[in-house]
């Protein structure tokens, strides 16, 4: 998958589409492959309630049914879009004056049969319809070997880089964009974040992984209200993409709120 790329604009083409969103998926691995994922999806009340309202004016009048965004069974039945080892364990729904959504929990047997993917677009409901099947390449995979010290080896999605020119794209300096849609688009975007992080169960010996506190590994971050606040690296983000890893490094460095692990594979070992 165009991670880089595809993740960042998808996630903003979604955001504008859905309104603020936030999606926390963390993997917990015990010793012996096993163990649970932890799932939190909110969406903002704003956007909910519209479609609340939409749905609404379009049913029909004898109908009693409440609508309901997130319903309990499609929330235990995304548990085989993690993989076919994995069981639904609980939820609970959300409900505030800014948030609605839920807490999920799944737990599997064999973490190497699980896959990860990082689009949001599945939690909530932006799948296209008779949408071809994702690649294989754009999953986090999971490989286990069990023993005194375990090692948890977590093959990543591929990042796909534009080498094919080595033009800087123009930016954009009418007016407009660069105050009044700027300030705008920051607004829409404080509260959107996105996280994959990875749990393990012990100490973690050693590690290629480049986000690592204690024993928890981030796979990818999306702070978009924090990535933000450096309006002129975020300017330089938007009009030259990064042509390598090197590169990738470089603009990663630039954003607090933006973590995308590079190395190919991620091994660690944990006891």
């Amino acid at each position: 998958m165009k991670i880089f790329k595809t993740v960042f604009i998808y996630t903003v083409l979604t955001f504008l589409l859905v309104g603020c969103l936030q999606v926390e998926t963390t993997i917990n691995v015990k010793k012996d492959g096993s163990g649970t994922i932890n799932e939190k999806v909110l969406m903002s009340k704003t956007f909910v309630n519209m479609i609340k309202e939409f749905s609404q004016a379009f049913q029909d009048s004898a109908s009693t049914e409440e609508f309901s965004f997130f319903k309990d069974d499609e929330i235990a039945a995304d548990a085989k879009d993690y993989g076919e080892d994995v069981k639904y364990v609980s939820h609970t729904l959300v409900n505030n004056d800014q948030w609605e959504g839920y807490q999920a929990v799944y737990s599997f047997n064999d973490i190497t049969k699980i896959k990860i993917q990082p689009d949001p677009d599945s939690k909530v409901g932006m799948d296209e319809e008779g949408s071809e099947t994702s690649e294989a390449n754009e999953y986090y995979f999971f490989k286990f070997k069990k023993g005194d010290v375990s090692e948890l080896i977590i093959d990543r999605p591929d990042i796909e880089f534009d080498s094919d020119s080595n033009e800087v794209s123009e930016p954009d300096t009418s007016e407009q964009n660069d105050e009044e849609m700027e300030e705008e688009f920051l607004k829409m975007m404080e509260g959107m974040k996105i996280n994959i992080s990875l749990q393990v169960e012990g100490e973690i010996v050693s590690t290629n992984a480049s986000y690592v506190y204690d024993s928890e590994i981030t796979l990818m971050q999306m702070d978009f209200g924090e990535m933000m606040k450096n309006k002129e690296s975020f300017k330089e983000f938007k009009n030259k993409e990064p042509k390598n890893i090197e590169d990738m490094k470089e603009f990663l460095g630039k954003f607090p709120g933006i973590k995308i692990e590079v190395e190919k594979p991620i091994s660690v070992k944990f006891k």
